[in-house]
């Protein structure tokens, strides 16, 4: 009896219950919620595992040690040992992360019950998928001809990072218009809520004028830095024609929830976008004239029109930011429900009772095992671990497989962020202080295409008076 006891309680462990044993401290949690922020979980593991394989003072600490000597020489022969640093061990980490998700969009397709075995795989076996996930991650390094790879996964990388910022625009103008209804319907009871509005459409367009005020103090000069002002002039004339937009009759009258609010959102993430995109541009070419020469003559001499002091802070802040809106955007994911529509989304009913924890450290008799009401002296009344809310009894409350996709994207984009949309042949490093036209061009890109999505969110329902569109 004591082996089939251990080997169901080693399993038990290394399923769900384990979440329940030790998150036993925490208030109950729906099943839906709580799978999708383990995985997210993974994410972050994944996300500062890459930091800090790109921190020279790691490499610096680890190269002399011997267990990485050892693993180096399993890997590759000891003077490709710089492979398993840098944008190199990005590239191969994010692309087990990668593995991991596609895999489970594979083997989550077409649930539409928790019934189905598959099911159990998705919402379970965390500690198993962990090692799963660490066993893709380091069989990446054992990949032939890291060059190559990098080349060739760098496409990979381009294309999910497209479609993730595309996907991260969409939630974004989502979200504002998600924002300011809920808070219009809270209005009609109590006209608070409209001071809030006033509040935070205020803070926001401040906030986006102030950005390009100090961008046009930092990075513009007098003579130069053309590049740089056409960004700024062409994006702020943007923002000022999409906020009258917003509250003009034609638009109104369609949408009568259209206001400031969203505009002032929006508002905001184009500056930081044309801040980063400003920041990522290289150094400009100028005539300079060179006195060392006689006679003077003029010679072309890259300069920065950062008008700052060049410090490696400014590249982390961009770089954090970055971050920060990623898993912002992955939270928003991750904690909205994904059904194919509003009225499903709202009609599932879960079951809110809550669940016994599990009891995953001991065996528990069964009920023929002895008389009714004996008790094993191994158990006590209060089991502990979380208490779980089964949300998902009638159906799954979203798409797993969407959710997968959504995060083999944010895999992509995280790499590309983290590597500076590098490009083989550049110094990484470099590609902050040097600048890097690929990013600046994919930034500035982005904030026209998020105003450009949110123009067509107003003029839609104007355009196409017929169709439905959710306000």
């Amino acid at each position: 009896m004591c082996i089939p006891c251990l080997i169901g309680q080693v399993a038990c462990c290394c399923g769900s219950a384990a979440c329940s044993l030790c998150c036993s401290c925490l208030p109950s949690i729906k099943t839906s919620t709580g799978t999708r922020l383990m995985y997210m979980f993974f994410l972050v593991i994944v996300t500062a595992i890459s930091c800090i394989m790109l921190s020279s003072t790691v490499q610096t600490s680890l190269q002399g040690s011997t267990i990485f000597t050892q693993f180096c020489s399993i890997v590759n022969s000891p003077r490709d040992c710089a492979v398993l640093f840098g944008v190199d061990a990005v590239y191969k980490i994010m692309f087990g992360a990668a593995c991991f998700y596609f895999l489970f969009l594979l083997i989550t397709i077409g649930i539409s019950s928790t019934k189905d075995c598959r099911a159990g795989i998705h919402n379970g076996f965390w500690f198993l998928k962990f090692l799963a996930l660490a066993g893709l991650c380091i069989g990446a390094f054992f990949i032939p001809d890291s060059s190559m790879f990098v080349q060739v996964w760098l496409y990979f990388g381009m294309v999910g990072g497209i479609l993730f910022i595309i996907l991260q625009l969409i939630l974004l103008i989502d979200f504002a218009h998600t924002w300011n209804g809920s808070w219009l319907i809270g209005a009609e009871d109590n006209k608070c809520w409209l001071g809030g509005i006033a509040f935070f459409t205020f803070l926001f367009f401040a906030g986006s004028i102030t950005g390009f005020i100090l961008m046009i103090v930092y990075y513009t000069d007098s003579i130069g830095c053309a590049t740089n002002k056409a960004f700024i002039g062409v994006n702020f004339s943007l923002l000022i024609i999409v906020s009258f937009m917003a509250i003009s009759p034609k638009v109104q009258k369609h949408q009568p929830k259209s206001g400031l609010l969203q505009a002032s959102v929006v508002a905001t993430y184009v500056t930081y976008l044309t801040y980063s995109a400003i920041a990522s541009a290289p150094p400009e070419i100028r005539s300079v004239l060179n006195t060392t020469v006689t006679p003077s003559v003029l010679q072309p001499k890259p300069v920065s029109c950062f008008q700052g002091a060049q410090t490696s802070t400014s590249d982390t802040i961009a770089l954090v930011t970055g971050l920060v809106f990623i898993f912002i955007v992955v939270i928003y994911v991750s904690l909205r429900t994904t059904t194919s529509s509003e009225q499903e989304r709202l009609t599932i009913r879960g079951n809110t009772d809550v669940e016994e924890a599990s009891a995953c450290c001991c065996c528990i008799g069964s009920s023929d095992g002895g008389e009714a009401g004996e008790k094993d002296p191994l158990v006590s009344d209060d089991k502990g671990g979380q208490g779980v809310i089964d949300d998902e009894e009638d159906g799954v409350t979203y798409s797993y497989s969407f959710f997968h996709f959504i995060f083999l994207l944010t895999t992509l984009y995280t790499m590309m962020t983290l590597t500076n949309w590098f490009s083989p042949g550049q110094n990484w490093e470099r590609s902050f202080t040097d600048g890097n036209v690929a990013a600046m061009w994919v930034k500035i890109v982005t904030s026209w295409a998020a105003v450009i999505i949110y123009v067509w969110t107003l003029l839609a329902p104007a355009c196409f008076p017929d169709r439905e569109f959710p306000s």
